[in-house]
């Protein structure tokens, strides 16, 4: 076996050790919240985690469920808020409102069998990709609208609104703001709203500019989207508490 072959072994044999470390040091010094580290390791594509070793999985997993429950009996640290990435301790948690929820529900629509989203995803219900329990969604998946219903507030509440709270931490915020965001990070996902323009913009307090970057995500597979440009304008509106040009854009059905 030449070096070279050798050097390329060792480092598939120690790349999931690696990329874990690298994963649970960066989610310490950017302060992020542990379940958004959870979440990230829960919807892993299978192919990626069968890289890693079963014995290093069941660790990874006994660490964050550790992680999480300390995150949930100790005050937050004063450098994560600091940086902006998680809320002060003791604040009451701002809540998803009526018309965050009445915005997503009409930009998603609520279908019972499994579809293929413009980006190519199975998606069902109030467009939902994967479900609470585990498991993305696949071709000739059915529902009820009673799950359907049920499965949309389980998500909001444990995967979209405490991202947007991990992402915008002390910032001011007011409640339309805060579903607005919560609506955009459910149509782009978490981990992108996190590192999105804005979040940043919005914790450095740049309102305008927040409003503004809602618009950059107009697009599916690299191709402008009217749809999403409507959904972004109609998003940007509530941000900005513009209650009469959020009706406008959603044909009268968010209506405050």
């Amino acid at each position: 076996m030449t070096l070279l072959a050798k050097g390329r072994a060792l480092a598939r044999a120690w790349y999931p050790y690696v990329a874990a470390a690298a994963a649970g040091v960066t989610g310490l010094v950017m302060g992020i919240d542990p379940t958004m580290l959870q979440l990230g390791w829960q919807t892993m594509p299978l192919a990626l985690k069968a890289l890693i070793p079963a014995k290093l999985a069941s660790y990874i997993s006994l660490a964050l469920l550790t992680l999480v429950w300390l995150y949930g009996s100790a005050r937050r640290t004063s450098g994560a808020q600091v940086l902006g990435l998680v809320g002060r301790a003791g604040g009451t948690p701002i809540a998803v409102g009526p018309l965050a929820i009445a915005l997503m529900h009409h930009f998603e629509r609520c279908e019972l069998v499994a579809y293929r989203c413009p980006a190519g995803k199975w998606t069902i219900g109030w467009g939902m990709t994967y479900y609470p329990a585990g498991g993305r969604v696949k071709q000739g998946d059915r529902i009820t609208q009673e799950q359907a219903d049920s499965m949309f507030v389980q998500l909001l509440e444990r995967d979209f609104a405490p991202a947007v709270r991990a992402a915008i931490g002390a910032a001011e915020t007011t409640p339309a703001q805060f579903g607005a965001m919560v609506a955009l990070c459910y149509n782009i996902g978490a981990v992108r709203f996190i590192f999105s323009t804005v979040a940043r913009r919005h914790r450095a307090g740049d309102v305008v500019g927040a409003a503004a970057a809602f618009l950059l995500w107009n697009k599916v597979k690299g191709t402008v989207s009217n749809g999403l440009v409507r959904r972004r304008r109609a998003e940007a509106a509530l941000y900005q508490s513009r209650f009469v040009e959020l009706k406008g854009l959603t044909n009268g059905e968010v209506a405050a």
